[in-house]
């Protein structure tokens, strides 16, 4: 019965834990995608579950391995551009790299909106949410960093173009996103 109680409490505690970023972007319960198939990395490292009929690409090479995948079927201006990966460098989270991230925002000419150091799959993580143009189209991003072990980090970018149910798309992306597997 203790047994049964601890292993409760632990997916409880886990539970809570990966929902933060729910919490942040005000996701709703009713904010998720239907249909869904498990896809993994070449490398095996991570897997992530997306929508049966969104296109899904694989890649790797020596620094990272990457599921990237959106919806085809819908408008770029409909859609949501989700990029998985994980990227084989000793990076730490610290100052330094959230002041590149900035850094490159502001290359783009986008204004940060959001920025947050957080916890995912209890891992030390942090996200920057963004926004601007991109091309003639309003544009949002959020990229999430999980550092995964001393060697690897996990980076997801989320892209979402058009200014129809952004929050929508992002808090969508989010569940799919928490859905992540590290291996």
């Amino acid at each position: 019965m203790k047994k049964l109680i601890a292993l409760f409490l632990f997916s409880l505690f886990i539970s809570c834990d990966s929902s933060e970023l729910k919490k942040d972007f005000n996701c709703s319960v009713g904010s998720n995608y239907s249909g869904l198939k498990k896809f993994d990395d070449f490398r095996n490292l991570f897997a992530i579950k997306l929508p049966k009929k969104w296109k899904v690409n694989l890649y790797y090479d020596n620094g990272q391995t990457s599921i990237y995948a959106a919806d085809t079927t819908l408008s770029l201006t409909k859609t949501t551009l989700l990029d998985a990966s994980i990227i084989h460098s000793p990076t730490f989270i610290d100052a330094t790299f959230k002041q590149k991230v900035s850094a490159d925002n502001t290359k783009m000419k986008l204004q940060e909106v959001k920025t947050k150091d957080f916890k995912l799959f209890n891992k030390d993580s942090y996200y920057s949410l963004a926004k601007g143009k991109k091309g003639k189209y309003p544009y949002h991003i959020l990229n999430v960093f999980t550092k995964v072990n001393s060697d690897n980090f996990l980076h997801v970018k989320t892209e979402v173009y058009g200014d129809d149910l952004v929050d929508e798309r992002i808090c969508k992306a989010i569940n799919l996103i928490n859905e992540i597997q590290l291996k």
